[in-house]
């Protein structure tokens, strides 16, 4: 599974301000996509609890992180909706940011997978028991507790299900199949931004 796309970096370039600002990637993983931000020319600290070492991750949860100082902007690529608790995180990621700061994110909404999802799903020889674990937190939920404290930028929906499933080759007909009506959009590209 891989949602680091061309159209996923055009995002990020588009939301982020400039090189070399301070960018906050919250649950980097194996630390793909901190890598890039450096290689890009930002200042870019990736947080997880399964972070790679070295100087530019932090082995740790949003809840229990502390920067050193703030950051000017974060990026969450598929990590919010695992928060345990998610209103001392937000809070967390409120005060590691500058005012005004950006929020750059990827989520999917596994409230959103519906029989026409695992339809489609099946027709293609995939998983079609993609949903919500019990510890996900619904993105609608999400989004509310995001609202109480970030002003929201943008908002757009998309395909999901090809790519978590590895198949880029599947995500134009899905994105077809999300235009027509015959598949509802599950992937959610959103900007928040830090009230001052």
């Amino acid at each position: 599974m891989t949602h680091h796309t061309p159209d996923l970096f055009g995002f990020l370039d588009a939301w982020l301000p400039p090189p070399p600002a301070r960018v906050l990637e919250v649950g980097c993983g194996d630390g793909a996509l901190t890598r890039r931000l450096l290689d890009a020319g930002y200042e870019a600290y990736g947080i997880d609890p399964r972070a790679p070492g070295g100087s530019s991750f932090e082995r740790t949860t949003l809840e229990a992180f502390r920067p050193d100082a703030p950051f000017d902007a974060a990026v969450a690529i598929l990590s919010l909706h695992h928060m345990h608790h998610l209103a001392a995180a937000l809070t967390r990621l409120d005060r590691a940011l500058s005012p005004g700061a950006r929020l750059v994110m990827f989520e999917f909404a596994a409230e959103r997978v519906d029989d026409r999802a695992r339809r489609w799903l099946l027709h293609r020889g995939l998983d079609a028991h993609l949903g919500a674990p019990p510890d996900v937190i619904p993105l609608e939920d999400l989004m509310a507790a995001l609202g109480e404290r970030f002003g929201l930028l943008d908002e757009r929906w998309g395909g999901f299900l090809a790519r978590e499933h590895g198949r880029e080759d599947l995500h134009e007909v899905e994105e077809a199949a999300i235009a027509a009506g015959e598949l509802g959009a599950i992937g959610a590209w959103l900007v928040y931004e830090g009230r001052d």
